[in-house]
């Protein structure tokens, strides 16, 4: 994935990795048995070491999810990607998956506009009571 790129100058351990792209160990962890993620070298001492390549992926991962992803399409990108995929096919699922993210977006403008006519109105109606309680001087 390129963007967003998260670079660090030499691999990180997966505490390191979740803290700088703000989630937690298990969410990698996670990303990383179902296949959404590649598993990254392992250090000396066994520990998961990231670089800036797996920071990058997770960040897309994560950029990806916070769209809405469902799980099961990061799975098909991912296993799209390792099975070399062109970048048109790759590409044709980020587009099905960026008109899917402008619906909803149109749907939440739309029960946006609702609530604010809702608020509006009970604010009015807060005023005109207020206004119809007040003693007359």
């Amino acid at each position: 994935m390129l963007l967003p790129e998260v670079h660090v100058d030499e691999p990180v351990t997966i505490s390191v990795a979740a803290d700088l792209l703000g989630i937690t160990v298990d969410t990698i962890r996670y990303y990383e048995k179902e296949g959404i993620a590649p598993a990254p070298d392992r250090g000396p001492d066994g520990w998961r070491r990231y670089d800036t390549a797996a920071l990058s992926w997770l960040a897309g991962t994560v950029m990806l999810r916070g769209t809405g992803m469902s799980v099961q399409e990061m799975r098909e990108y991912a296993a799209a990607y390792r099975a070399g995929a062109d970048h048109a096919e790759r590409l044709a699922l980020l587009e099905q998956h960026h008109s899917a993210v402008l619906a909803r977006q149109a749907e939440v403008q739309r029960h946006l506009a609702a609530l604010e006519r809702k608020i509006k109105a009970y604010r009015q109606t807060i005023v005109a009571t207020s206004d119809s309680a007040r003693p007359v001087a």
